[in-house]
Protein backbone atom coordinates (compact mmCIF):
# COMPACT_ATOMS: atom_id res chain seq x y z
CA UNK A 1 0.00 0.00 0.00
CA UNK A 2 2.49 2.68 0.50
CA UNK A 3 4.20 1.49 -2.05
CA UNK A 4 1.10 2.68 -4.72
CA UNK A 5 0.88 5.99 -2.26
CA UNK A 6 5.00 6.77 -3.07
CA UNK A 7 4.25 5.95 -6.58
CA UNK A 8 1.38 8.17 -6.56
CA UNK A 9 3.76 10.87 -4.95
CA UNK A 10 5.96 10.68 -7.53
CA UNK A 11 4.03 10.62 -10.75
CA UNK A 12 2.24 13.62 -9.13
CA UNK A 13 5.22 15.45 -8.76
CA UNK A 14 6.09 14.98 -12.37
CA UNK A 15 2.97 16.28 -13.56
CA UNK A 16 3.17 19.19 -11.62
CA UNK A 17 6.93 19.67 -12.79
CA UNK A 18 5.78 19.34 -16.26
CA UNK A 19 2.36 21.63 -15.93
CA UNK A 20 4.80 24.23 -14.15
CA UNK A 21 7.09 24.10 -16.81
CA UNK A 22 4.39 24.54 -19.83
CA UNK A 23 3.13 27.57 -17.53
CA UNK A 24 6.40 29.29 -16.95
CA UNK A 25 7.53 29.01 -20.43
CA UNK A 26 4.45 30.23 -22.02
CA UNK A 27 4.10 33.14 -19.56
CA UNK A 28 5.29 36.75 -20.40
CA UNK A 29 6.87 38.48 -17.39
CA UNK A 30 8.46 41.37 -18.78
CA UNK A 31 9.86 43.96 -16.15
CA UNK A 32 7.51 47.26 -17.41
CA UNK A 33 3.51 47.37 -18.09
CA UNK A 34 2.21 50.07 -20.83
CA UNK A 35 1.28 53.35 -19.50
CA UNK A 36 0.53 56.48 -20.65
CA UNK A 37 2.33 59.48 -18.87
CA UNK A 38 0.30 63.39 -19.39
CA UNK A 39 2.06 66.10 -17.64
CA UNK A 40 4.35 69.46 -17.52
CA UNK A 41 7.99 69.46 -17.16
CA UNK A 42 11.06 71.94 -17.23
CA UNK A 43 12.81 69.62 -20.16
CA UNK A 44 11.53 68.88 -23.37
CA UNK A 45 10.99 64.88 -24.19
CA UNK A 46 14.21 64.49 -26.57
CA UNK A 47 16.78 65.78 -24.58
CA UNK A 48 17.84 64.32 -21.15
CA UNK A 49 20.99 66.13 -19.60
CA UNK A 50 21.09 64.26 -16.83
CA UNK A 51 20.40 60.82 -15.34
CA UNK A 52 20.21 58.86 -12.35
CA UNK A 53 22.96 56.41 -12.00
CA UNK A 54 22.64 52.98 -13.05
CA UNK A 55 19.53 53.50 -14.86
CA UNK A 56 18.26 52.33 -18.18
CA UNK A 57 18.90 54.68 -21.80
CA UNK A 58 16.61 54.97 -24.15
CA UNK A 59 17.60 56.23 -27.32
CA UNK A 60 15.84 59.46 -27.09
CA UNK A 61 17.43 59.51 -23.43
CA UNK A 62 17.39 57.77 -20.19
CA UNK A 63 14.42 56.29 -18.43
CA UNK A 64 14.64 58.15 -14.86
CA UNK A 65 15.64 61.10 -16.31
CA UNK A 66 16.28 64.56 -13.44
CA UNK A 67 13.99 67.22 -14.20
CA UNK A 68 11.31 68.64 -12.56
CA UNK A 69 7.58 68.03 -13.21
CA UNK A 70 4.03 66.97 -12.18
CA UNK A 71 2.27 64.17 -14.34
CA UNK A 72 -0.62 61.86 -14.45
CA UNK A 73 0.17 58.48 -15.39
CA UNK A 74 -2.06 55.57 -16.60
CA UNK A 75 -1.39 51.83 -16.36
CA UNK A 76 -2.36 48.17 -17.26
CA UNK A 77 -0.65 46.36 -14.08
CA UNK A 78 -1.81 45.92 -10.88
CA UNK A 79 -5.10 46.98 -9.83
CA UNK A 80 -5.11 49.61 -12.70
CA UNK A 81 -5.08 53.02 -10.49
CA UNK A 82 -4.15 56.40 -11.80
CA UNK A 83 -1.57 57.76 -10.16
CA UNK A 84 -0.21 61.48 -9.65
CA UNK A 85 3.33 62.02 -9.31
CA UNK A 86 5.72 65.33 -9.11
CA UNK A 87 9.50 65.69 -8.79
CA UNK A 88 12.17 68.56 -8.00
CA UNK A 89 15.45 67.47 -9.49
CA UNK A 90 14.50 63.91 -9.54
CA UNK A 91 13.09 61.29 -11.71
CA UNK A 92 9.48 62.25 -12.81
CA UNK A 93 7.36 60.84 -10.11
CA UNK A 94 9.91 60.55 -7.70
CA UNK A 95 9.76 63.46 -5.58
CA UNK A 96 13.02 64.78 -3.81
CA UNK A 97 15.96 63.85 -1.32
CA UNK A 98 13.26 64.14 1.31
CA UNK A 99 9.73 63.21 0.07
CA UNK A 100 8.38 60.44 -2.03
CA UNK A 101 6.75 61.67 -4.83
CA UNK A 102 3.95 59.44 -5.99
CA UNK A 103 0.20 58.60 -5.02
CA UNK A 104 -2.39 56.23 -6.19
CA UNK A 105 -6.09 57.20 -6.50
CA UNK A 106 -7.63 54.64 -4.11
CA UNK A 107 -11.39 53.86 -6.46
CA UNK A 108 -10.49 54.68 -9.92
CA UNK A 109 -8.53 52.86 -12.22
CA UNK A 110 -7.77 52.39 -16.07
CA UNK A 111 -10.69 50.67 -17.89
CA UNK A 112 -11.50 50.31 -21.34
CA UNK A 113 -13.62 53.17 -22.93
CA UNK A 114 -13.32 55.30 -19.88
CA UNK A 115 -13.84 59.14 -20.42
CA UNK A 116 -12.93 61.58 -17.73
CA UNK A 117 -12.52 65.25 -17.39
CA UNK A 118 -9.15 65.43 -15.60
CA UNK A 119 -7.80 69.02 -13.66
CA UNK A 120 -4.59 69.18 -12.32
CA UNK A 121 -4.51 72.37 -9.91
CA UNK A 122 -0.64 73.26 -8.34
CA UNK A 123 -1.30 75.70 -5.48
CA UNK A 124 2.03 76.65 -3.69
CA UNK A 125 3.56 73.51 -2.63
CA UNK A 126 -0.14 71.28 -2.95
CA UNK A 127 -1.17 69.60 -5.74
CA UNK A 128 -4.60 68.42 -6.33
CA UNK A 129 -5.94 66.37 -9.24
CA UNK A 130 -9.68 65.79 -10.18
CA UNK A 131 -11.02 63.35 -12.12
CA UNK A 132 -14.62 64.08 -13.26
CA UNK A 133 -17.32 62.37 -15.82
CA UNK A 134 -18.60 65.15 -17.65
CA UNK A 135 -17.02 67.81 -19.50
CA UNK A 136 -18.68 70.51 -17.69
CA UNK A 137 -16.22 69.51 -14.43
CA UNK A 138 -19.06 69.29 -12.54
CA UNK A 139 -19.42 65.54 -10.99
CA UNK A 140 -16.51 64.52 -9.37
CA UNK A 141 -15.57 60.96 -9.35
CA UNK A 142 -12.68 61.37 -7.18
CA UNK A 143 -9.53 63.23 -5.59
CA UNK A 144 -6.17 63.29 -5.16
CA UNK A 145 -3.89 65.27 -3.42
CA UNK A 146 -0.27 65.90 -2.52
CA UNK A 147 1.65 67.91 -0.25
CA UNK A 148 5.33 68.42 -1.48
CA UNK A 149 8.32 69.36 0.06
CA UNK A 150 9.82 71.54 -2.20
CA UNK A 151 8.91 73.41 -5.66
CA UNK A 152 8.74 71.60 -9.20
CA UNK A 153 9.82 75.17 -11.27
CA UNK A 154 10.93 76.29 -14.62
CA UNK A 155 7.60 74.36 -15.93
CA UNK A 156 7.41 74.82 -19.54
CA UNK A 157 6.67 72.24 -21.52
CA UNK A 158 3.14 69.44 -21.48
CA UNK A 159 5.02 66.26 -22.08
CA UNK A 160 3.26 62.94 -22.85
CA UNK A 161 5.45 60.02 -22.82
CA UNK A 162 4.25 56.47 -22.87
CA UNK A 163 8.14 55.43 -21.22
CA UNK A 164 7.40 51.99 -22.19
CA UNK A 165 10.10 49.51 -20.93
CA UNK A 166 12.79 47.61 -21.63
CA UNK A 167 13.35 44.63 -23.22
CA UNK A 168 10.39 44.83 -25.52
CA UNK A 169 7.92 41.99 -24.55
CA UNK A 170 4.18 41.68 -23.56
CA UNK A 171 3.00 44.34 -21.04
CA UNK A 172 -0.09 44.78 -22.29
CA UNK A 173 -1.45 47.45 -24.06
CA UNK A 174 -3.35 50.84 -23.52
CA UNK A 175 -4.39 53.19 -26.54
CA UNK A 176 -7.07 55.89 -26.59
CA UNK A 177 -6.55 59.86 -26.67
CA UNK A 178 -6.33 63.69 -24.95
CA UNK A 179 -8.16 66.22 -25.96
CA UNK A 180 -9.16 70.03 -24.52
CA UNK A 181 -5.92 70.98 -23.21
CA UNK A 182 -6.01 74.06 -21.33
CA UNK A 183 -3.84 75.60 -18.69
CA UNK A 184 -4.39 78.92 -17.05
CA UNK A 185 -2.77 80.93 -14.32
CA UNK A 186 -4.20 80.28 -10.47
CA UNK A 187 -4.16 83.16 -8.32
CA UNK A 188 -6.71 84.29 -5.70
CA UNK A 189 -8.99 81.77 -6.75
CA UNK A 190 -9.01 83.98 -9.67
CA UNK A 191 -8.17 81.61 -13.30
CA UNK A 192 -6.57 83.70 -16.52
CA UNK A 193 -5.65 81.33 -19.50
CA UNK A 194 -2.12 80.67 -20.36
CA UNK A 195 -2.42 78.19 -23.18
CA UNK A 196 -5.41 75.98 -24.96
CA UNK A 197 -6.32 73.81 -27.89
CA UNK A 198 -8.76 70.85 -29.20
CA UNK A 199 -6.73 70.20 -31.79
CA UNK A 200 -8.96 71.51 -34.47
CA UNK A 201 -6.67 73.93 -35.72
CA UNK A 202 -3.90 71.91 -36.57
CA UNK A 203 -3.66 70.93 -40.46
CA UNK A 204 -0.86 68.03 -39.60
CA UNK A 205 -0.08 65.68 -37.53
CA UNK A 206 2.61 68.01 -35.21
CA UNK A 207 0.46 71.09 -35.67
CA UNK A 208 2.78 73.15 -37.78
CA UNK A 209 5.83 71.76 -35.94
CA UNK A 210 4.04 73.36 -32.50
CA UNK A 211 4.10 69.69 -30.78
CA UNK A 212 7.73 67.46 -31.24
CA UNK A 213 7.02 63.82 -31.50
CA UNK A 214 9.71 60.54 -31.83
CA UNK A 215 7.16 58.22 -33.29
CA UNK A 216 4.12 59.13 -35.24
CA UNK A 217 2.54 55.81 -34.95
CA UNK A 218 2.24 55.39 -31.48
CA UNK A 219 1.87 59.25 -30.48
CA UNK A 220 0.40 61.59 -33.13
CA UNK A 221 -1.99 64.14 -33.70
CA UNK A 222 -5.39 62.89 -35.37
CA UNK A 223 -6.54 65.72 -37.24
CA UNK A 224 -9.48 63.65 -38.37
CA UNK A 225 -10.71 63.41 -35.29
CA UNK A 226 -8.89 66.49 -33.55
CA UNK A 227 -7.10 64.84 -30.82
CA UNK A 228 -4.09 63.51 -29.54
CA UNK A 229 -3.84 59.60 -29.93
CA UNK A 230 -1.61 57.42 -28.34
CA UNK A 231 -1.00 53.61 -28.08
CA UNK A 232 1.21 52.15 -26.09
CA UNK A 233 2.87 48.95 -25.66
CA UNK A 234 6.45 47.86 -24.36
CA UNK A 235 8.24 48.06 -27.08
CA UNK A 236 11.55 49.52 -25.13
CA UNK A 237 11.57 52.98 -27.24
CA UNK A 238 10.05 55.17 -25.09
CA UNK A 239 7.69 57.62 -27.50
CA UNK A 240 6.59 60.96 -26.67
CA UNK A 241 5.36 64.22 -27.67
CA UNK A 242 5.67 67.55 -26.13
CA UNK A 243 5.12 70.82 -26.59
CA UNK A 244 6.77 74.40 -25.38
CA UNK A 245 4.49 76.96 -23.73
CA UNK A 246 5.40 80.05 -24.79
CA UNK A 247 6.01 81.35 -20.71
CA UNK A 248 7.31 79.28 -17.58
CA UNK A 249 4.63 78.52 -15.38
CA UNK A 250 3.85 80.48 -12.42
CA UNK A 251 3.87 79.06 -9.28
CA UNK A 252 -0.09 78.25 -8.54
CA UNK A 253 -1.69 76.98 -12.20
CA UNK A 254 -4.42 74.61 -13.74
CA UNK A 255 -3.94 72.20 -16.14
CA UNK A 256 -7.16 71.13 -17.54
CA UNK A 257 -7.91 67.90 -20.43
CA UNK A 258 -9.65 65.54 -21.66
CA UNK A 259 -8.45 61.55 -21.37
CA UNK A 260 -10.21 58.61 -23.20
CA UNK A 261 -9.48 55.14 -23.27
CA UNK A 262 -10.31 52.57 -26.11
CA UNK A 263 -8.34 49.84 -26.21
CA UNK A 264 -6.29 48.16 -22.72
CA UNK A 265 -4.95 44.85 -22.29
CA UNK A 266 -4.28 44.00 -18.64
CA UNK A 267 -0.24 43.30 -18.31
CA UNK A 268 0.16 39.45 -17.53
CA UNK A 269 1.84 39.44 -14.35
CA UNK A 270 3.76 36.18 -15.59
CA UNK A 271 1.04 34.17 -16.71
CA UNK A 272 1.11 31.67 -18.89
CA UNK A 273 -1.29 29.19 -20.80
CA UNK A 274 -3.21 27.96 -17.92
CA UNK A 275 -3.59 31.53 -16.78
CA UNK A 276 -2.05 31.29 -13.31
CA UNK A 277 -1.17 34.16 -11.13
CA UNK A 278 2.74 33.31 -10.81
CA UNK A 279 2.06 33.20 -6.98
CA UNK A 280 -0.50 30.58 -7.03
CA UNK A 281 1.82 28.41 -9.81
CA UNK A 282 4.49 28.35 -7.42
CA UNK A 283 1.89 26.78 -4.08
CA UNK A 284 -0.46 24.61 -6.29
CA UNK A 285 2.60 23.37 -8.93
CA UNK A 286 6.16 24.25 -7.59
CA UNK A 287 5.73 23.26 -3.94
CA UNK A 288 3.95 19.58 -4.91
CA UNK A 289 7.11 19.04 -7.33
CA UNK A 290 10.04 19.81 -4.84
CA UNK A 291 8.24 18.32 -2.19
CA UNK A 292 6.33 14.77 -3.00
CA UNK A 293 9.38 13.11 -4.25
CA UNK A 294 11.20 13.45 -0.75
CA UNK A 295 7.58 11.64 0.80
CA UNK A 296 7.76 9.60 -1.94
CA UNK A 297 11.50 8.40 -1.41
CA UNK A 298 10.65 7.87 2.87
CA UNK A 299 7.79 5.92 1.99
CA UNK A 300 9.28 3.47 -0.94
CA UNK A 301 12.66 3.40 1.22
CA UNK A 302 12.52 -0.45 1.26
CA UNK A 303 10.62 -1.06 -2.08
CA UNK A 304 13.62 -3.36 -4.70
CA UNK A 305 12.85 -1.45 -8.03
CA UNK A 306 14.85 1.31 -10.68
CA UNK A 307 11.94 2.98 -11.46
CA UNK A 308 11.48 5.48 -7.95
CA UNK A 309 14.57 6.53 -8.66
CA UNK A 310 15.04 6.97 -11.95
CA UNK A 311 11.34 8.86 -12.27
CA UNK A 312 13.05 11.42 -9.19
CA UNK A 313 16.20 11.95 -11.94
CA UNK A 314 13.86 12.73 -14.53
CA UNK A 315 11.53 15.56 -11.97
CA UNK A 316 15.38 16.81 -11.01
CA UNK A 317 16.59 17.35 -13.94
CA UNK A 318 13.45 19.28 -15.77
CA UNK A 319 13.67 21.34 -12.56
CA UNK A 320 17.23 22.20 -13.33
CA UNK A 321 16.92 23.13 -16.81
CA UNK A 322 13.75 25.54 -16.38
CA UNK A 323 15.85 26.96 -13.55
CA UNK A 324 19.19 27.73 -16.00
CA UNK A 325 16.43 28.26 -19.12
CA UNK A 326 15.69 31.62 -16.42
CA UNK A 327 18.79 32.92 -15.75
CA UNK A 328 17.82 36.43 -17.09
CA UNK A 329 16.36 37.67 -13.55
CA UNK A 330 18.44 40.26 -11.99
CA UNK A 331 15.97 40.42 -9.07
CA UNK A 332 18.39 39.71 -6.01
CA UNK A 333 15.05 37.53 -4.34
CA UNK A 334 14.57 35.76 -7.94
CA UNK A 335 18.03 34.34 -7.69
CA UNK A 336 17.91 33.53 -4.52
CA UNK A 337 14.93 31.69 -4.48
CA UNK A 338 16.62 29.89 -7.71
CA UNK A 339 19.62 29.25 -6.15
CA UNK A 340 17.25 27.15 -3.71
CA UNK A 341 15.66 25.27 -6.03
CA UNK A 342 18.73 23.94 -7.28
CA UNK A 343 19.76 23.07 -4.47
CA UNK A 344 16.70 20.81 -4.08
CA UNK A 345 16.42 19.90 -7.45
CA UNK A 346 20.62 18.08 -6.99
CA UNK A 347 19.14 16.51 -3.81
CA UNK A 348 16.40 14.89 -5.30
CA UNK A 349 18.58 13.38 -8.23
CA UNK A 350 21.08 12.35 -5.49
CA UNK A 351 18.46 10.40 -3.89
CA UNK A 352 17.47 8.84 -7.01
CA UNK A 353 20.98 7.75 -7.81
CA UNK A 354 21.42 6.47 -4.50
CA UNK A 355 17.72 4.74 -4.44
CA UNK A 356 19.02 2.83 -8.10
CA UNK A 357 22.66 2.41 -6.99
CA UNK A 358 20.91 0.15 -3.64
CA UNK A 359 19.14 -1.67 -6.41
CA UNK A 360 21.84 -2.47 -8.58
CA UNK A 361 23.50 -3.77 -4.76
CA UNK A 362 21.08 -6.05 -4.23
CA UNK A 363 20.73 -7.04 -7.32
CA UNK A 364 24.73 -8.00 -7.21
CA UNK A 365 24.53 -9.07 -4.16
CA UNK A 366 21.42 -12.15 -5.98
CA UNK A 367 23.71 -13.21 -8.42
CA UNK A 368 26.42 -13.68 -6.34
CA UNK A 369 25.30 -15.81 -3.90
Amino acid sequence: MKNKIGYSFLFVSLFCTLLYGLDKWTSDNPSDSSLIRIGLSDIDSSNCQVCESNEIYYESGCKRCIQDGIVLTAHVSNERLYNLGWSNNDGMYYGDNKCDGSKNFKNTSANTNDTYYIEILKNNQSIKTNFYTDEEFSNLKESVSIDICSNPTNLQYIRISNEDGKPAGNGGKLSGYIDDIEISNYSNENFSPIFSTSFNECQDNTCNDLWKFRNPEKIFINTYKDHISFSSQVLGTNDYAHLKLNQELPNSWLMKFKFHIDELEEHPHGKGVLKLEPEIRQIILGLPALIFPFIAYVMMRKINSFYPGGIMIVIGIIIITGILANLTQNNLFVINLNIVILGISVLIIILGIFKMLLRKKKDTNEINN
